[in-house]
């Protein structure tokens, strides 16, 4: 099968995420549900009921990503990616108080940003609507065709891993040519956050890596700062699409490189017990080094 597949229909079983076959593949057809661009970030209440009528659209059938312990569930309707909790009668766990709109705000702006440095060359998506809904905090952003790096993965080759890897390099340094506000002398997301812990549920190492006083490294350029393999959109091998912006902010590649390593690929040490070959080890660690450039 080809990595790049994005037919739902034509995913074999033994695919590993055979199981969600909307979960990271797009494949654009012309009766896709596509946003109204009348109401396209427009909190009036008449966009509100339409935005209401289109979460109503959004069921366990279409839902890619469940929330766990409050957390918002993500769903694949259409032309559109929705980040939402509606399913949810009523919140519970350790992300049930988090404001997410620290998170969306921080999208829309990253996202904006991002576009203008990357263009036509990567695509970023375009966020819908952005706003609160009885309530909870809904993203509305675009859907991008391809397919996630980290379901095509199980089908290319070490060499094609190392391309991408090397793209990867090439998009962060296009990133880190953008530089904050001139009025800023500290890291910060683009949307400053005052308590990035509670509104974003980052832990506290993350935390203390991007905003302990003992980081002193002046480089302050923009970073996604969550650069995994699944927010990577492929196709035919070229990196077409970087999602998910609500982590991005004025960090510095050091920085991000420790956040990186520690917090979002996995750790060596991690599969001590399950006595893998060096070879299986080197292909799960494989990203780990994306900052090392």
């Amino acid at each position: 099968m080809s990595p790049y597949e994005a037919n739902p229909e034509k995913i074999p079983e033994n695919d590993r995420f055979s199981d969600v076959p909307l979960y990271g593949r797009y494949l654009p057809a012309s009766d896709d549900f596509q946003p109204d661009p009348k109401h396209i970030n427009s909190a009036s209440e008449d966009s509100l009921k339409y935005w209401v009528f289109v979460l109503d659209l959004c069921n366990t059938s279409n839902r890619i990503y469940e929330g766990l312990e409050g957390a918002r569930d993500v769903f694949a309707l259409g032309s559109v990616i929705i980040k939402s909790s509606h399913l949810h009668a009523q919140l519970q766990g350790r992300r049930a108080s988090r404001d997410f709109s620290y998170a969306d705000a921080n999208e829309v702006e990253a996202t904006a940003l991002a576009r203008s440095v990357l263009k036509d060359d990567v695509k970023v998506p375009i966020i819908y609507f952005a706003s609160k809904i009885n309530g909870r905090d809904v993203l509305v952003q675009e859907r991008i065709a391809g397919v996630g790096l980290n379901i095509a993965w199980q089908y290319i080759s070490a060499a094609q891993k190392q391309l991408f890897k090397e793209e990867a390099r090439d998009i962060l340094r296009s990133l880190s040519k953008v530089k904050p506000p001139s009025s800023s002398t500290t890291r910060s997301y683009i949307v400053d956050d005052a308590d990035p812990k509670a509104h974003r549920g980052i832990q506290a190492l993350e935390y203390d890596i991007i905003f302990s006083e003992d980081n002193r490294d002046p480089d302050l350029s923009l970073m996604h700062n969550d650069f995994t393999l699944s927010n990577c959109i492929v196709n035919n091998d070229k990196i077409v699409g970087l999602v998910d912006w609500e982590m991005a902010g004025y960090f510095g590649r050091r920085t991000a490189a420790l956040v990186h390593v520690q917090i979002r690929t996995p750790r060596r040490e991690t599969y001590a017990a399950l006595n893998l070959s060096e070879d299986v080890l080197d292909d799960i660690l494989f990203w780990n080094d994306l900052y090392e450039y």
